[in-house]
């Protein structure tokens, strides 16, 4: 009985878990088969967005349409925080791609902007550009033509006067042409500055000289010609290169005199070397501050070159047109300071290749002008067909006609009295006729400076 009592609460105590246990199972069996119809239910969802809503959204905004952005839910979702997680990344794709779209638009709109402002920017710079290629082309022909004109009248006046200077022969008159004569010079001196940095080639040409003759011809070209002092080289200098050279030296002449004291000399030096000859000028005159003698050496180096267009509405052709001729012929020019009088020194370095050996012959030549200190009316020792210069009673030049004949090259070559005889003859000259000389080079209107000092 007592087994009884104590055995039958156990077995309802059991039969009662068992009960419990099953339920509980039966529970957790529901919740199971609930959370697996909810993860494919998400599984499922989350496919469509992927494979259908999202490509959806996409083609519809690249339609520029307005995206439909709702999602399909399965009722097992409802408003579960995934279906609304769902929600959002089709709303955030839908607005993300409207930006993209927008950003994309604005950039293309200023890439195509750009691009068509570039298009244009650079129509306009190659027309600019040949606009303002043909316009200095014009301007560089214009200034050329203009410079080769004045130099061709002043040739044509050159010979007027050596005309005029062989019908007269009284000493007044004489004075007053010769000193026409020498202006005239002066002025196509400067007319071919202009033709040479416009692009043009000197005007003249001469069979091979010595280096004495042309700096006597450079000497001629200047007004104070009297205060030039030359030393002597009896090197010789190539047909082609004189011309060059006589410019070239005259220019600098010309800068040295009009820098320096008018009771100061300007002098000419050669120094030997072994691959050329250098010619230099000293002047005692006013020296370039630094920032003129480097931009004179850049100049005349070629390393910054200068044409017509660069030199404004005052323009200094002088040291440009040496620059031209330097690069153009070889040789080269430097200029420095202070040198032994306190001024400035200029430097033509004439190398070998301008220079005629020493044993070959010397072909007949004109003079180019007189040895420093002598009066020489330039236009007739320089002009082909020049006559031979006598000495009258007053101490001035007369003349008489010598024969004149083309060489190979159709350079008119003069024959006649030889540099030594003339010089002696000039030399014979009384003082009255240097005096009158040299009141002849203080006088007259100074020309346009053609230096940078």
């Amino acid at each position: 009985m007592l087994l009884l009592v104590i055995g039958a609460p156990l077995l309802l105590l059991a039969i009662a878990v068992s009960v419990l246990a099953m339920r509980n199972e039966r529970r957790h069996r529901q919740r199971a088969d609930a959370a697996i119809r909810e993860r494919l239910a998400c599984e499922n969802a989350l496919i469509h967005l992927a494979q259908n809503t999202l490509p959806a959204i996409t083609d519809a905004v690249r339609r520029h349409e307005i995206p439909s952005v709702a999602v399909e839910l399965p009722v097992e979702l409802g408003d579960s925080q995934f279906g609304q997680a769902l929600q959002w990344i089709a709303t955030g794709h839908a607005e993300d791609l409207r930006v993209v779209t927008e950003e994309t638009r604005a950039m293309v709109e200023r890439y195509g902007e750009q691009r068509r402002l570039g298009e244009i920017q650079a129509a306009q710079d190659q027309t600019r550009g040949e606009l303002s290629a043909s316009s200095r082309a014009a301007t560089s022909a214009a200034v050329r033509s203009f410079g080769t004109s004045v130099v061709s009248l002043g040739t044509d006046l050159g010979q007027v006067v050596s005309a005029a200077l062989r019908e007269h022969r009284d000493d007044a008159i004489y004075e007053t042409l010769t000193r026409i004569d020498h202006t005239v010079q002066q002025m196509i001196r400067q007319a071919q500055s202009y033709v040479i940095v416009s692009g043009g080639l000197p005007g003249r040409r001469w069979p091979q000289q010595s280096l004495t003759d042309v700096a006597g011809g450079a000497t001629g070209r200047v007004r104070e010609f009297l205060r030039v002092r030359a030393a002597q080289s009896d090197r010789i200098v190539i047909s082609r290169a004189v011309e060059p050279l006589v410019h070239t030296m005259a220019t600098l002449l010309d800068n040295a005199l009009r820098y320096s004291p008018p009771s100061s000399f300007v002098e000419i030096g050669f120094q030997e070397g072994h691959h050329g000859v250098t010619v230099i000028i000293d002047d005692a005159g006013m020296r370039m501050s630094p920032e003129q003698l480097e931009d004179a050496r850049l100049v005349l180096s070629g390393e910054r070159p200068v044409d017509i267009h660069d030199l404004g509405p005052a323009p200094k052709v002088g040291f440009p047109g040496i620059a031209a001729l330097a690069r153009r012929y070889g040789f080269s020019v430097h200029v420095d300071g202070p040198n032994i009088f306190g001024g400035m020194r200029a430097m033509v370095y004439v190398p070998s290749a301008l220079l005629v050996s020493g044993d070959a012959p010397r072909l007949p030549e004109p003079e180019l002008a007189a040895p420093a200190h002598i009066p020489v009316p330039v236009a007739e020792l320089e002009s082909p067909g020049a006559d031979v210069h006598e000495i009258t009673s007053g101490g001035l030049p007369k003349r008489r006609r010598r024969p004149v004949a083309p060489d190979s090259a159709g350079v008119t070559i003069e024959s006649g009295q030889a540099r030594p005889d003339l010089a002696a003859a000039w030399r014979s000259g009384s003082r009255s006729g240097r005096a009158a000389a040299a009141e002849r080079t203080t006088e007259g209107t100074a020309d346009e400076h053609t230096g940078s000092r």
